[in-house]
């Protein structure tokens, strides 16, 4: 977490670029917030609550964590509890872009602001800002460490998450143009697992049985267990760098991702930062709780928003994590 507070103290240290002006109004004992999470039974999602959490104290701010357990009707009841409870700014990582998107107009009508976070919303007048990695980003980085391994014509399975999920769409998007672009002898087959990792294991052995799968990308760390034990009931669970290896990439940066890159059998973990994800949403919520506004250009944190289908966006560089670099103990994996 340490990270994340580098990150926040550095953003809280010029609030005049970025995209905003002037400074911030509600700070310290002040500040309310919350954290309308998705779920907390993964790694990534329990840190990422850790990390908003984090963040928040780190400003001074009060903040409350609900989730939603991936129920959208939960959600969007725990956003109005949050709003009721006084929550002058609310976090929201949306468990289906479509159906929070009454519950954050009705959170911004009464006056709380929002700011998505990891995820999206669809046509939600109420958004602040989006903070999220670039998934697009994330799926081009595991086309180029897949397609730079495989040697002319070769099947690659691409495991693409929810496609009602951006972040998914982002993913399979970017990894399945990359590879038309650079890898034309390469063959995708796409099949979205809804982020469950039963329905990857299912998918998974159907396509391996009855396809030969040359490498294999997930938008998630949930398909690491079933590609594992798949490919070492046939006998083809080789390490990275050794012959008949097969290239497999997942995003999100998971302990367990990490372990399996040491170990040789994920060849990348593409990780989410998700300690600059946490502070970039607080930051962002800080400064449009005090009016400020929010626009286009070149932030503090490195990175530059963008507008895209009407909604302002902080996308963050995804690491590409190897054997090489595995041990850094800045990734939230490590930590």
């Amino acid at each position: 977490m340490v990270a994340a507070a580098a990150l926040l103290a550095g953003c809280a240290g010029n609030a005049g670029s970025g995209g905003s002006g002037g400074t911030s109004g509600a700070s310290g004992d002040d500040l309310k917030i919350g954290y309308a999470g998705f779920a907390l039974d993964t790694a990534f999602l329990s840190t990422l609550a850790s990390e908003v959490e984090a963040a928040g104290e780190e400003a001074g701010a009060t903040v409350t964590v609900t989730t939603a357990d991936a129920d959208p009707a939960k959600q969007a009841n725990d956003i109005n509890t949050l709003v009721t409870g006084g929550a002058q700014g609310i976090l929201v990582d949306p468990v289906n872009a479509d159906a929070v998107v009454p519950a954050i107009n009705k959170a911004a009508q009464a006056g709380a602001k929002v700011v998505v976070i990891d995820g999206t919303a669809s046509d939600a007048e109420g958004i602040s800002i989006q903070v999220a990695t670039d998934n697009y980003g994330a799926g081009a980085e595991g086309c180029a460490i897949v397609g730079d391994l495989l040697d002319g014509e070769a099947t690659v399975l691409n495991l693409q998450g929810g496609l009602d999920n951006q972040a998914a769409q982002g993913r399979t998007n970017g990894f399945e143009e990359c590879m038309a672009e650079n890898y034309p002898d390469i063959t995708v087959i796409s099949k979205s697992y809804n982020w469950d990792a039963a329905e990857c294991a299912q998918i998974v052995q159907t396509q391996f049985s009855s396809t030969q799968i040359d490498g294999v990308f997930a938008a998630s760390a949930q398909c690491l267990g079933p590609v594992e034990s798949t490919l070492e009931a046939q006998g083809r669970l080789v390490p990275s760098g050794q012959e008949g290896h097969i290239p497999f990439a997942i995003v999100d940066g998971t302990p367990e991702e990490l372990e399996a890159v040491r170990s040789g059998t994920l060849t990348a973990s593409i990780v989410q930062p998700l300690g600059e994800m946490a502070s970039a949403g607080v930051y962002w919520l800080e400064r449009a709780i005090a009016g400020e506004s929010i626009e286009e250009g070149p932030t503090d944190h490195g990175t530059e928003v963008v507008e895209s289908g009407g909604t302002l966006r902080d996308l963050l560089d995804p690491i590409v994590v190897t054997s090489e670099n595995v041990d850094d103990p800045a990734l939230w994996g490590n930590q």
